[in-house]
């Protein structure tokens, strides 16, 4: 008994002694940001197997543009558009796409099919006319991603497993506005 006295009595002398020194907290706004500022409007060239696919990523007005240029040269823009990074690869990069996305679903005949990436590479590596099966797949593509977004790791895997210009750092917050620049997809050409 006395040692539960003596408790309280430490517990209720050591709140009123404290109980003195309180103060209402200063409403003081910190500086920092809490958001990332949008990052700048980028243009990149993709070489698949020899197959160019340019692919703009506007993010002040929350777009996506797809050009599949014709097969000649093309110097630092195509069409107007600025390209700022290239990258080289083959089809499995199409597919870690799609499969970073979660698959897609293409209507082939009156039925609609679900692809996964795998499936998407060798479609394409086996096809003679790719740019018809990519006019089937990017907008399949960007539906996905606009419902169920992405996340980082689909840029770290492209930075990684091809040959391209593009950093880690340059790419760092695209997955935050990836979701909304596929929603306003779209094929220019």
């Amino acid at each position: 008994g006395v040692c539960v006295i003596c408790c309280a009595l430490f517990v209720s002398g050591g709140y009123f002694y404290l109980r003195k020194s309180f103060a209402p907290a200063e409403k003081n706004v910190s500086s920092v940001p809490y958001t990332f500022p949008v990052p700048e409007n980028k243009g990149i060239m993709f070489e698949i197997c020899g197959d160019l696919t340019f692919i703009y990523l506007d993010f002040e007005n929350e777009k996506l543009s797809v050009i599949f240029p014709p097969g000649e040269e093309y110097g630092s823009e195509i069409y107007g558009y600025p390209i700022d990074f290239s990258v080289k690869s083959d089809y499995s990069l199409i597919g870690a796409i799609v499969d970073y996305a979660g698959g897609i679903e293409l209507s082939d005949g009156g039925t609609t099919l679900r692809y996964t990436g795998v499936q998407i590479a060798d479609l394409l590596s086996r096809t003679v006319d790719a740019e018809e099966e990519k006019r089937k797949i990017f907008p399949a593509l960007f539906k996905k991603i606009a419902e169920e977004g992405i996340d980082s790791e689909v840029f770290q895997y492209v930075v990684e497993n091809s040959e391209t210009d593009i950093t880690i750092p340059d790419c760092y917050n695209w997955h935050l506005y990836i979701e909304g620049l596929c929603a306003n997809g779209a094929i220019i050409n």
